[in-house]
């Protein structure tokens, strides 16, 4: 392929998984008229119809289904090994992608990141937050991520997980608070994570067995915006521990003491299966593993 053929293919394979000429223009630094200008000549080139447009965006065509499975495994393995060209044991002249829900990024990546920043600073870093899961495995199955940080463990063949540490969760108020008896928390306002978190569904599966169906006043996904809420009186929330530390220390938050263990939750490095650069394992073994 030339380099302009595999640049077309790269924004084929981009407009592919984003389902969107206007997602796919924002993904890849192009305007949308550019990105339709190039699909029409790829179409025009091969001969083939690509893809159906429509009001909300657009879709494959069998025969783009057909390109899109030859063509991605190609591109993808090509930028994998362009990459490892230009890798060097050096840190500082590499780059790395990273994928991590922001309640995890917030307190326990932005301080690894810090560290190896202060060390190499022409270090290019990129941080993709994501709650799913799912959409999450997609950016790494489709290489825009290196690897992902999260607390799910995955089963996929060509998927490899690995533990990094154990989180321990716990409800915060904004005065001391003591429940004896762990029903009293159905009467308690209670800001949590969204529904489709491992945190939350853990917690839920734990009250299920006391016959407890917490009320759920606010749910959010940011640690910052539960907290908030706490310090506004507004009700009791169930954050990570760590990302409070500095709030318990100052008593402007307060652990809630219960009468049961709370879920703690593992938090896994995943990625692709041979496909991490030196560059991805000096960052993983001597910052991410590091525990401080």
């Amino acid at each position: 392929m030339s380099n302009v053929n595999l640049n077309l293919y790269r924004i084929f394979c981009k407009v592919a998984q984003s389902k969107s000429y206007s997602e796919a223009a924002e993904k890849l630094d192009l305007s949308v008229a550019n990105i339709s200008t190039q699909i029409t000549n790829l179409e025009e080139q091969l001969g083939l119809k690509l893809f159906n447009r429509e009001k909300k965006g657009v879709t494959l065509t069998e025969d783009g289904k057909e390109l899109y499975e030859i063509v991605n495994k190609s591109i993808s393995s090509f930028d994998f090994v362009e990459k490892l060209a230009k890798d060097k044991n050096n840190i500082s002249s590499g780059n790395i992608k990273i994928g991590c829900p922001s309640h995890f990024t917030s307190y326990f990546l932005m301080k690894k990141i810090e560290q190896v920043k202060k060390d190499f600073p022409e270090l290019d870093v990129t941080i993709i937050c994501e709650v799913d899961i799912n959409k999450m495995i997609d950016l790494l199955q489709n290489h825009e991520i290196d690897f992902a940080i999260i607390d799910a463990q995955i089963e996929k063949n060509n998927i490899e997980t690995e533990e990094l540490l154990t989180i321990d969760n716990i409800f915060v108020s904004k005065a001391p608070l003591t429940i004896t008896d762990i029903k009293e928390i159905e009467k308690l306002n209670c800001i949590i994570n969204l529904e489709n978190t491992r945190a939350t569904k853990q917690l839920k599966e734990l009250l299920k067995k006391y016959d407890i169906n917490i009320k759920a006043d606010m749910m959010c996904d940011a640690t910052e915006v539960r907290v908030e809420a706490v310090k506004r009186n507004m009700g009791i929330a169930y954050v990570i521990k760590e990302a409070v530390k500095k709030e318990l220390e100052n008593k402007e938050l307060y652990e809630v003491e219960l009468p049961i263990e709370l879920p703690k939750i593992k938090l896994n490095l995943v990625h692709l299966k041979g496909e991490l650069t030196k560059v991805d394992k000096k960052f993983i073994k001597e910052y991410l593993k590091k525990q401080n």
